[in-house]
């Protein structure tokens, strides 16, 4: 017996010291602890337009570190009724709650219920933010750091402290950690001004942050709400869950929230744009001011949803790209693709593809600059070169036809051979002058459109013959910190001109008569509109130009593409650039003149102008020499 009792103390004491080694080696692993109150993060990014709205964020996006005192009662009992209601009795394990989530789980056979408590989330929360382990990390090791680091915390902290680390740490979907971020995001308001129904959403995100994000998913985001009033409820926190909902509305569940706007395409590329300018790190949380514009982002979109719901069957598309600039590359609108939500692939600066036709404007251009004339007279006959036998799409030869039709028409011919005359490389040269490089020197093909181009480098291109300029597209006009110091302004570009004034006018002239006359008459919204069209076989479709009224700061260029991303997917026959592309310009410029006459009207009203008081004006104008009209002004 004696010996019986002797062993088994040995073994107990083995069993101990093999124990404690253990937990020892554990505690050693677990990262450093002494600045748990202080959170750690990756820097936020707010994507703003010029006065100060926020259309886009990045990063953690922490704001005020709130205490639980400083919450209103209703705030973190929300949060303990679904997560945790032992919260304030159990010392880091709820034993309790741990045996219930394993006998539900078994009865349902499948996971239906945690048994982890807040001091557990914590700490999980805190060995994945400090790299000690990852999110996909099942192993019985770090589930012996969580637990160790959680008797930890609930040694070292009260209630309370822990509490306002979870609160301040967790996540909340879109971008946002921390009770506060998460209020300021979907409600616009300190989360010290949550209202009980509020928190009752914000509570429910944690269940799944995507799922029932209150912006993207208002419907799902209500329903979670409900279940964590009644729980409030049930556990006597709150007298009718009923009651609450009926009284509380939100603003996160109000007006149209289904729609996920196409500025996501914007943002993502100033993101990566701004990571650019500061040399590839963000190591501040940062304020990056942008061009867009609003009004003409909800124009585009307008403008090319109803040609993809109207004809999308009809001529076999499902994508498109829309790109607008300001007439010195200021993106504006962008539109990358049939829907965020579905692909972030951005077409509109990301998809290469073959311009077609749209590429001829830099054939002209060249040579128009070798000396040839807008009148000077081309063979429009077939060219059959080295095999390679190119035809005209629906045009029938004349014989000979002018410059300045061959562009109106589109004639491949008359487009190949002026190619031949002046030679490719003076066709490179004078495309790489508008920000179009690699353009084969070697291939006559190219007279045709076969250099792959994004549209958003098309668009710049063709944004030059607005003034003769060259022009590179931009989006970020600065760059600061929260704090106010600058890291990054945009200077002045460019002033010289690329485009001589000779040359300008009759590309000009050639970009009109497409509109008035030729291939792009669809988009004929009025004498200011400056285009032209390009088809790659029924695989992409192309309308390129600019809108130039005299009055220059509303003037601005766009970019349109239609098509699928598999080429080999092609569209119907008859797909060309002169049908939806440029039925969608025409819609987008009708309603931008509107758009801008409308501010017109408005801005007369506001000032109580009347017609004596304009005349007199004039007559003031006039007198003082100026060469600008009122109307101008």
């Amino acid at each position: 017996m004696g010996r019986l009792f002797r062993c088994g103390l040995y073994c107990s004491i083995c069993g101990c010291i093999v124990v404690a080694v253990t937990l020892m080696y554990f505690a050693g692993t677990l990262p450093d602890l002494t600045n748990l109150k202080t959170a750690v993060r990756i820097p936020a990014v707010s994507v703003q337009t010029y006065d100060g709205k926020v259309i886009g964020s990045y990063g953690d996006l922490y704001e005020d570190v709130v205490t639980v005192e400083e919450l209103p009662k209703h705030v973190p009992l929300a949060f303990m009724a679904v997560e945790d209601k032992r919260f304030f009795q159990h010392f880091g394990i709820d034993f309790v709650g741990f045996f219930r989530a394993i006998y539900q789980n078994y009865v349902a056979h499948r996971v239906v219920q945690g048994g982890s408590t807040i001091t557990q989330q914590l700490a999980k929360n805190i060995l994945i933010t400090e790299g000690a382990v990852t999110h996909h990390d099942r192993s019985i090791s770090r589930k012996v750091r969580e637990l160790l680091l959680a008797f930890w915390l609930e040694h070292r902290f009260t209630k309370s402290e822990i509490l306002m680390m979870y609160l301040n740490r967790v996540y909340f979907g879109a971008g946002t950690y921390g009770i506060d971020a998460a209020s300021r995001k979907y409600f616009n308001k300190s989360a010290k001004q949550l209202s009980i129904f509020e928190a009752a959403i914000l509570a429910g995100l944690l269940k799944a942050p995507s799922k029932y994000n209150p912006s993207n998913h208002p419907n799902y985001a209500h329903e979670r709400a409900m279940v964590v009033l009644q729980a409030m409820e049930g556990q006597g926190l709150i007298k009718s869950a009923k009651e609450i909902e009926t009284e509380q509305p939100t603003k996160a569940l109000s007006g149209d929230t289904s729609k996920i706007r196409n500025q996501q395409y914007f943002c993502d590329f100033v993101y990566e744009q701004a990571k650019k300018l500061l040399g590839g790190e963000i190591e501040d949380d940062i304020v990056v001011i942008t061009t867009f514009d609003e009004r003409k982002q909800e124009i585009a979109e307008e403008a090319v949803s109803y040609y993809i719901e109207t004809e999308g069957k009809n001529y076999n598309f499902s994508q498109a790209a829309f790109i607008c600039m300001a007439r010195d590359g200021a993106i504006q609108a962008m539109i990358g693709g049939n829907g965020y939500s579905a692909t972030q692939f951005n077409r509109a600066t990301a998809a290469s593809r073959l311009p077609g036709s749209a590429f001829k404007l830099f054939i002209y251009g060249a040579a128009l600059e070798y000396g040839y004339q807008l009148t000077d007279m081309i063979s429009d006959r077939p060219v059959s070169i080295a095999g390679w036998n190119p035809k005209n799409y629906k045009w029938q030869s004349r014989g000979e036809v002018s410059v300045l039709d061959g562009f109106t028409f589109s004639v491949n011919a008359v487009s190949i051979r002026l190619a031949q005359s002046v030679g490719l490389r003076s066709v490179s040269k004078f495309a790489s002058k508008l920000g179009i490089f690699d353009v084969s020197v070697n291939d006559m093909s190219v007279a045709l459109g076969t250099t792959p181009v994004t549209l958003k480098d098309l668009t710049a291109a063709y944004t030059s013959f607005m003034d003769g300029m060259p022009i590179w597209a931009y989006c970020v006009t600065e760059i600061r910190t929260r704090t106010g110091e600058v890291l990054f302004r945009k200077s002045d570009g460019i002033t010289s001109h690329v485009i001589d004034d000779e040359v300008l006018g009759a590309g000009r002239k050639l970009l009109r008569n497409v509109v008035q006359n030729g291939t792009g008459r669809a988009a004929n919204a009025n004498e200011h509109v400056y285009a032209k069209t390009g088809t790659n076989g029924d695989s992409d479709a192309w309308f390129i130009g600019f809108y130039d009224p005299p009055n220059k700061k509303a003037g601005c260029s766009l970019g349109i593409w239609i098509g699928n991303d598999l080429a080999s997917q092609r569209m119907a026959f008859n797909s060309t650039g002169g049908r939806i592309p440029a039925r969608i310009a025409r819609r987008f410029i009708d309603n931008v003149v509107k758009v801008s006459n409308n501010s017109c009207n408005q801005h007369v009203a506001e000032t109580g102008a009347t017609g004596q008081e304009n005349e007199q004006e004039q007559q003031q104008a006039k007198g003082l020499g100026s060469l600008l009209t009122i109307k101008q002004l």
